[in-house]
């Protein structure tokens, strides 16, 4: 994995490819089997009479939406990637949730939706989640924070499954103690994640995931053991 590089150009040679890649500031050959090409998403709103409604877009063609995912036009309302909010699947699933509920006249559970409190999860092994605040942002833009990070060899299912690749990294405020951000990398990481945004979600303090029972053997108990981190006291470390 090369960082802070950018692909130049690409082409093919007997059984790959072979690409030109910008890595500090030098040129490399790289030959490979195949190439993944990954552009990013725009969003489809061209041509499909937003326009001659009045439907504000941004500059990138996103639909500008408000609370339950109103527009510019009353009685249209928008939803997804065609939005400015994060473009993930569970995203747009509990907007259309809200606005569905609003349009029936209902009292949705929320608003909008909290970009804070959405969790990114990354399917590659092994898995990446997490949700919030984090390290390089924070430090980016001076916020405080105090952190703990714990191993996943530390927890003994971990050892038993023979999946001892990972870690669970938490940041908190340092007066209050409220969680900021969670961060996994391991087996499992896309589901544990869970356990962090509901206690963020719920306004709960790492002492408060610390005095939940945590089951043995589970991987969960690196989540509690990263939890007493945050002070200083993690066990099995």
């Amino acid at each position: 994995m090369y960082t802070k590089a950018r692909a130049m150009s690409w082409e093919r040679a007997d059984g790959g490819v072979v690409v030109d890649v910008e890595i500090a500031g030098k040129v490399e050959r790289l030959e490979a089997d195949k190439v993944l090409a990954a552009f990013g998403r725009t969003p489809n709103t061209d041509g499909i009479g937003l326009e001659s409604v009045g439907v504000e877009r941004t500059v990138s063609g996103h639909i500008v939406t408000g609370e339950y995912g109103r527009t510019s036009v009353p009685g249209i309302f928008a939803i997804g990637d065609v939005t400015t909010t994060p473009a993930l699947a569970h995203v747009a699933s509990r907007e259309a949730e809200i606005v569905v509920e609003h349009i029936a006249g209902r009292s949705p559970h929320g608003r909008a939706i909290d970009p804070e409190l959405v969790p990114s999860a990354v399917y590659c092994e092994p898995q990446v989640a997490g949700f919030g605040l984090r390290e390089d942002r924070a430090m980016k833009d001076g916020i405080a924070f105090r952190k703990s990070v714990f191993p996943y060899r530390g927890a003994g299912k971990s050892v038993a499954i023979g999946r001892t690749e990972g870690l669970v990294k938490l940041l908190a405020d340092p007066a209050t103690g409220e969680l900021l951000g969670g961060h996994i990398v391991g087996h499992g990481a896309t589901e544990l994640i869970h356990e962090l945004l509901l206690a963020k979600s719920s306004e709960l303090l790492p002492d408060d995931v610390v005095d939940m029972i945590h089951a043995h053997p589970t991987l969960s108990e690196a989540i509690a053991e990263a939890a007493r981190g945050i002070h200083g006291k993690p066990i099995h470390i």
